[in-house]
């Protein structure tokens, strides 16, 4: 996969957002009243972290001067009803590891000549240094998850 306009950049930024977005606003919140005291601190950061991630990829878009995205997915894809706690939580790593691999797609596969040469030199860094310091958070996200997957008893 190459990433070599500007409209493809776009639509994937946007994909990323909308996935930001539904984690922080929907998921969370029911995984965070879900859940018992000792994990809510993890799920609060989870989606405090989405949150800052979704107003990161907004700067992104505003920056390289692309548009905001306007449609958003299915509040299916983050659906944790009925499931047991070790299934909620292997949703959640499942989908951390889903935009960490949509990141990492995006710097890996993004030609750094075409987006300077579309966007500026300091728009390109700002945007592959945006991009690694949210790989970076979605690879410590994962780790807190699973470091508490076997403690869980049931989310409700």
């Amino acid at each position: 996969m190459s990433i070599s306009t500007k409209e493809e950049l776009q639509f994937l930024l946007h994909r990323a957002w909308e996935i930001e977005k539904k984690f922080e606003s929907l998921s969370a919140w029911k995984g965070f009243v879900s859940v018992g005291q000792n994990f809510r601190s993890t799920v609060l950061t989870l989606a405090r972290e989405s949150y800052t991630h979704r107003l990161n990829l907004e700067n992104l878009l505003k920056t390289l001067n692309l548009e905001m995205p306007t449609n958003e997915m299915s509040d299916g894809v983050f659906d944790f009803t009925g499931m047991l706690d070790i299934e909620a939580i292997q949703k959640i790593v499942e989908n951390d590891e889903i935009v960490k691999d949509l990141y990492t797609k995006l710097v890996e596969s993004t030609d750094p000549n075409i987006v300077s040469d579309l966007f500026g030199k300091k728009n390109a860094d700002f945007l592959y240094q945006t991009l690694k310091r949210m790989i970076d958070d979605e690879r410590r996200h994962i780790s807190m998850v699973k470091k508490i997957a076997g403690r869980i008893e049931r989310i409700q």
